[in-house]
C-alpha cells in the first residue's frame, strides 16, 4: 500500500505534457529532366529519400522558419527561459533547439509516410506546431520543384532547337546515302535483292522444263536402242501423222497378207502391195526422225535458256554483293538517324511537359493527416505508471516475503535437515491435491493409494520404503517407527499410507497402533469398531492373532488401540519388547504409528525397541527447533532414527522455488503416473 500511495503521489505531481502528431506522405518521382524510352515505369525511392525527408523535418533551419512563422520566441513554454538580454536571432536559434528537443520526426515502418510529434504544456499549442512543421516541409519542397522545373524548361528548349537540325541532317545523310549506293527498296527489300529472287524462280522453272525435255528425249533414245524406231514414245504418239500413218500400214499390212495368202509371192498385186508397205514405212520412219530431232532442239532450247538465266543471276549477285558492302554503311546511318529522333522527340514531350507545368505547386509531399488537439495527456502516462506501482508493489512483497522466508525457522528443504540439523534427509510425501490432476477433496490420502497404485502420491511412497530398506528381504523382519515433534505433522497419514503401499506388494505388513492417545489410525482404518487390541495384547488378555484385524482389499493387518480406559493401561518396555518379538514371527514389516515424542516420553522407548525411527516433520510449518530436540531426544534415548522426512509438501511450490528435489522434475514425467 505504502509503494502505491508513492507512486500515485509522483504521478500526481509531475507535470502534464500533450503531444499532437501530424503526418506527411511523400510522393517519390523520377529527377531526370528528360526521360527516353520511357514505358510508364517508375522505381521506387530507396530509404535515403525517406530519411533525408527526415533529416530535413528535424533540421535547424525548418525549425526556426516555424519558431519565427509562430512567434514561439515570445512564449513563456519554449522563450521563457531564455535570457533576455540576447538578440532577436540568438532567443530564435535557442527556441529552435528547445522546440526540436520536444518534438520527434520518425518513418512508419518501411511506408512513405513519416510521423512528426510535438509535445507541449498546451495542448492547442503542440497540434499548431506539428501542423506547422508539416506545412513548412511541404512549402521547401515545392519551391524546390517550382526551381528545379524552371531550369529543366530552359535547358529543354535550347536543346531542342538543336537536336531538331541534328535530326534532320541524319535524315538526309541515310537518304543520299542509299540514292548513291542503289540501296532504293521496295515493299522491304533492295531492288538487287528482288531481282536475284525473281532470277533464281525462273531459273528453278527452267532447270525443271530442261530436265523434262532431257527426259523425253531420253526416253526416245532408249526405245530407238532396243529397236522399237521410236514409234512408242510420247511425242510419236501424240502426233496425229504418226496416228494416220500407222492407220495406212496397218491397213497395208492386213491387204498384202490377204493378197499373199491367195495369189503367191509372185503374183503382181502382191508385189504392188509390198511397195505400197514399204512406201508407208518409209514415211513413218522419217516422221519419227523428224520428231527425234525436234526432241534434241527442244533440248538445246531448254539449256541455251538456263544458261542465261545462270549468267544473269551472276551479274545481279555481283551488284547484292556490292549492296551488301554498302549495307555496313546504311546500318550506322540508320541508328544515328534513330539515335536523334529518339532524343528530339524526348525533347520535345518534355518541353510540352515543362510548359505545362509551368509555376503549378509540384510538391512530393502531402499532409496525410493533420495533427488534432489531444484530449488527454502523453505524460505522465497513468496506466503505465499504475502498471509501475503495481509491480513495484508486486516486487516489493515478493522481497518482504523472501526476507521472511529466509528469517522463518522451518525445515522446508533438504539443505535445511542435512545441514542445519545435521540429519539425513529421508524423502517427501506431497499433499495429495498437488501431487495429482484428479479432483481429490473428497479422497483420503489411505484410500487414494489403493485406488491409484501407479500414482505420483503412492511413487512418493515407495521411495520412501526403498530409502528405508523395506523393500528388500532378507529373511528377517523388519520393525520401523514412525513419530514426529508436534502434533498433526502428518505422521498418522504417513504410517497408514506406507503400510498399505507395503502390503499391496504382496509383502507381509502389520501396522501397530500405538499414539494411544489420540488413535487416529485406528480411527481412520477401524471407524466404530470396539477393538481394544494393543492394551489387551500387551497385558496377556488376547493372544496377537486375536487383536489383530486383516483387511481383505490390501491385506494389511492392523492391531488397534480405543486409547487407555484406566491407569493400568501403560506401554511398558517389556510387554513392547514381547510384543514386537511375537509380530516378528509372523510379518515380513512392522510399522508403529507412535505418538509425538516431545509430548509423550513413552516414544523413545518404542523408538528404542525398533530397528528404525522415521521422524516426519511438516513443510514450512514445524520449526527447526523442535524437529533438532526431537532427534536429540530419540538419540539419547538410544532409538536408530533412519533420517527426517517432510510432510504435505506442494510439489509445485517446492519446484518452483528451486528447492532441491525429485519433485522439481515431475513435469518432465508426467506419462509416468496415472492419477
Amino acid at each position: 500500500m505504502i509503494t502505491l500511495t508513492i507512486a500515485a503521489t509522483i504521478l500526481a505531481l509531475l507535470p502534464r505534457t500533450y503531444t499532437a502528431t501530424s503526418t506527411l506522405l511523400l510522393e517519390p518521382r523520377q529527377a531526370e529532366p528528360v526521360k527516353i524510352n520511357d514505358r510508364g515505369f517508375v522505381a521506387p525511392a530507396d530509404d535515403n529519400l525517406i530519411d533525408t525527408a527526415v533529416q530535413v523535418v528535424r533540421s535547424l533551419a525548418l525549425t526556426l522558419d516555424v519558431v519565427r512563422q509562430l512567434g514561439l520566441a515570445r512564449t513563456r513554454e519554449f522563450g521563457g527561459k531564455i535570457d533576455t538580454a540576447a538578440s532577436a536571432a540568438e532567443r530564435e536559434r535557442r527556441t529552435a533547439e528547445i522546440l526540436l528537443a520536444q518534438s520527434h520526426v520518425r518513418r512508419v515502418g518501411v511506408t512513405y509516410l513519416v510521423e512528426i510529434s510535438v509535445s507541449s504544456t498546451d495542448p492547442v499549442n503542440a497540434a499548431r506546431i506539428a501542423n506547422a512543421l508539416a506545412g513548412r516541409y511541404i512549402q521547401l519542397d515545392s519551391t524546390k520543384k517550382q526551381l528545379r522545373n524552371s531550369q529543366s524548361a530552359r535547358y529543354v528548349e535550347g536543346q531542342a532547337s538543336t537536336l531538331q537540325r541534328q535530326a534532320v541532317a541524319d535524315d538526309a545523310a541515310l537518304q543520299n546515302y542509299m540514292i548513291r549506293n542503289n540501296l532504293m527498296s521496295a515493299q522491304g527489300a533492295t531492288m538487287a535483292e528482288q531481282e536475284v529472287s525473281e532470277l533464281n524462280r525462273q531459273i528453278a522453272d527452267s532447270q525443271a522444263q530442261l530436265a523434262e525435255q532431257r527426259g523425253k528425249l531420253s526416253a526416245a533414245q532408249t526405245q530407238i536402242a532396243r529397236g522399237g524406231g521410236g514409234a512408242d514414245t510420247g511425242s510419236a504418239l501424240a502426233s496425229e501423222t504418226v496416228r494416220q500413218l500407222r492407220q495406212q500400214e496397218a491397213q497395208a499390212s492386213a491387204r498384202l497378207a490377204q493378197l499373199d495368202a491367195r495369189y503367191g509371192a509372185l503374183h503382181p498385186d502382191v508385189v504392188e502391195a509390198r511397195d505400197e508397205l514399204a512406201d508407208v514405212r518409209s514415211q513413218l520412219g522419217a516422221e519419227l526422225t523428224r520428231i527425234i530431232s525436234g526432241l534434241r532442239g527442244d533440248v538445246q532450247i531448254a539449256e541455251s535458256r538456263l544458261g542465261s538465266l545462270l549468267a544473269s543471276r551472276a551479274q545481279a549477285k555481283g551488284s547484292l554483293a556490292q549492296n551488301s558492302s554498302a549495307q555496313v554503311g546504311r546500318l550506322e546511318l540508320e541508328r544515328r538517324a534513330e539515335a536523334s529522333r529518339a532524343i528530339y522527340n524526348a525533347y520535345l514531350t518534355r518541353e510540352k511537359e515543362t510548359a505545362q507545368v509551368g509555376a503549378l505547386p509540384n510538391a512530393d509531399a502531402t499532409i496525410a493527416s493533420v495533427a488534432r488537439v489531444p484530449d488527454t495527456p502523453s505524460s505522465p502516462r497513468y496506466l503505465l505508471g499504475a502498471l509501475a506501482g503495481l509491480a513495484a508493489a508486486a516486487i516489493a512483497a515478493c522481497l518482504t516475503m523472501a526476507v521472511a522466508e529466509y528469517l522463518e525457522d522451518t525445515v522446508a528443504t533438504c539443505a535445511d535437515i542435512e545441514t542445519g540439523l545435521g540429519a539425513v534427509y529421508a524423502g517427501a510425501i506431497p499433499t495429495l491435491s498437488s501431487a495429482t490432476r484428479a479432483k481429490a477433496e473428497s479422497i483420503l490420502p489411505q484410500d487414494y493409494v489403493t485406488m491409484r497404485p501407479m500414482s505420483l502420491f503412492t511413487e512418493s511412497l515407495r521411495n520412501l520404503a526403498t530409502y528405508l530398506g523395506l523393500t528388500m528381504s532378507d529373511g528377517t523382519a523388519k520393525v520401523l517407527t514412525i513419530t514426529s515433534a508436534l502434533p498433526r505433522e502428518g505422521k498418522s497419514t504417513t504410517s497408514m499410507c506406507l503400510a498399505r503401499t507395503l502390503a499391496i506388494g504382496k509383502q507381509r505388513v502389520v501396522l501397530v497402533d500405538a499414539d494411544v492417545r489420540h488413535h487416529s489410525t485406528s480411527d481412520a482404518l477401524l471407524p466404530g469398531r470396539n477393538a481394544e487390541g494393543l492394551f489387551r495384547v500387551l497385558d496377556g488378555t488376547i493372544r496377537i492373532d486375536e487383536a489383530l484385524v486383516r483387511e481383505d482389499r490390501t491385506g494389511l493387518h492392523i492391531l488397534p488401540t480405543l486409547g487407555q480406559r484406566s491407569s493400568e493401561d501403560q506401554i511398558t518396555e517389556d510387554a513392547m519388547a514381547r510384543l514386537i518379538a511375537g509380530l516378528r514371527e509372523g510379518f515380513d514389516i512392522i510399522i508403529i504409528d507412535s505418538a509425538p515424542v516431545l509430548g509423550v516420553a513413552e516414544t523413545r522407548m518404542v523408538s528404542r525397541l525398533s530397528d528404525k525411527t522415521l521422524v516426519i516433520a511438516r513443510w514450512r510449518r514445524t520449526p527447526e527447533k523442535a524437529v533438532r530436540t526431537t532427534l536429540d531426544l530419540l538419540a539419547q534415548g538410544g532409538g536408530k532414527v533412519g533420517g527426517v522426512a517432510l510432510s504435505l509438501v506442494n510439489i509445485k511450490e517446492f519446484a518452483s522455488a528451486g528447492l532441491t528435489d525429485a519433485f522439481g522434475y515431475h513435469k518432465k514425467f508426467k506419462g509416468y503416473y496415472v492419477d
